[in-house]
């Protein structure tokens, strides 16, 4: 589990653990990384909109301070899920600007690594929302899970520094497709 406490106080809680550690690691992406990760995860607990677009805010800032000292697969794949929070602040007025910037994202961190399980969750979780809202087939979502699970099982670094986090998520998404 990437945190211990899944609430409000445990995911600031993380941010600010991982913000001491990036004020102290100036030339490293993953304390600003796991900062940015805190962040996103606490928008999701927040009732106001205007909390939850202050805090995406701060995670994307996060996320362009790591990218400036490494633009990788990760961040861009993490840049792009809280693009898809953000999206999901308010779904009518953005998602025909952010869709595409999201789906773009994605994209590009499969292109730098094919094999990064939460590129592929994300990819499916944006395109198994945009599959509900258009009344579509979620079969191409579903392989998507189904990619990021098989890699999530197969994965021998969970015990790293680097992040290894999204497989409860993978697993519940593959159980709704499989569900339907």
């Amino acid at each position: 589990m990437l945190f211990a406490d899944n609430d409000i106080a445990g995911y600031q809680n993380a941010a600010n653990y991982f913000e001491r550690i990036a004020n102290k690691e100036t030339d490293q992406w993953l304390p600003l990384y796991y900062q940015a990760v805190a962040l996103a995860f606490l928008s999701t607990n927040q009732e106001s909109k205007e909390e939850r677009e202050s805090t995406l805010n701060k995670s994307l800032t996060l996320i362009e301070k790591a990218e400036q000292l490494a633009q990788n697969s990760e961040t861009l794949a993490l840049k792009g899920f809280v693009q898809m929070l953000r999206l999901s602040v308010d779904p009518a007025t953005r998602g025909q600007v952010l869709s595409p910037v999201i789906l773009g994202l994605f994209e590009e961190a499969l292109k730098l690594d094919d094999n990064n399980p939460r590129a592929l969750l994300f990819k499916g979780q944006m395109l198994y929302g945009m599959a509900q809202f258009f009344g579509q087939g979620k079969e191409e979502a579903c392989g998507y899970f189904g990619k990021a699970m098989a890699i999530f099982e197969t994965d021998s670094t969970q015990d790293s520094i680097f992040p290894t986090w999204g497989e409860l998520t993978a697993r519940q998404s593959l159980a709704s497709c499989n569900n339907e």
